[in-house]
């Protein structure tokens, strides 16, 4: 499923049918390549809580349902390195610097939380450097991403079809 598609999602507390909130980010764990927990609410005033990955009960339509509110969990529940947020707009390169682009989208398999693939958008410059667009768009299967983390580092055979090195 697309991470996007995941944002926003209604959480169900199935056991007392009330609405807990939305999905409004991810921690994902760069070294596994895997989506640990989900964040749900938060705001101007209030900390989100944490849905670690294994509390869903399911993903359908619109909505994520849990069994209750008690899988919900702080952030001090998770380790504090190696773990990042939205992957989306980080950098992307190969293991020998070449810049790709900027992650668009990725995909997250609902049933363990690993990312798939990533969606690479290709930087263009327009008007003369002034305003960066995102151009072309191609996908790079969990098997080639080397690193997750500040910045993506894929195999250095990567290299977008119909381009040359």
């Amino acid at each position: 499923m697309r991470a996007g598609k995941m944002m926003k999602r209604k959480v169900i507390d199935v056991a007392s049918g009330t609405t807990i909130g939305a999905i409004t980010g991810m921690l994902i764990d760069g070294d596994d390549m895997q989506v640990v927990a989900l964040e749900v609410g938060g705001g101007l005033l209030s900390c989100p809580d944490y849905l670690p990955f294994e509390g869903i009960k399911s993903i359908e339509n619109d909505v994520l349902t849990i069994p209750s509110s008690g899988v919900l969990v702080g952030r001090g529940e998770f380790k504090t390195s190696g773990l990042v947020g939205n992957l989306s707009d980080r950098k992307v390169f190969t293991e020998d610097g070449k810049n790709l682009g900027t992650v668009h989208e990725y995909d997250v398999d609902i049933k363990n939380g690993k990312i798939t693939s990533i969606t690479v958008a290709l930087d263009t410059a327009m008007l003369g450097g002034l305003w960066w667009s995102y151009g072309e768009r191609f996908d790079i299967p969990r098997s080639l991403i080397a690193t997750l983390g500040d910045n993506v580092v894929v195999d250095a055979s990567v290299y977008p079809a119909g381009h040359t090195k």
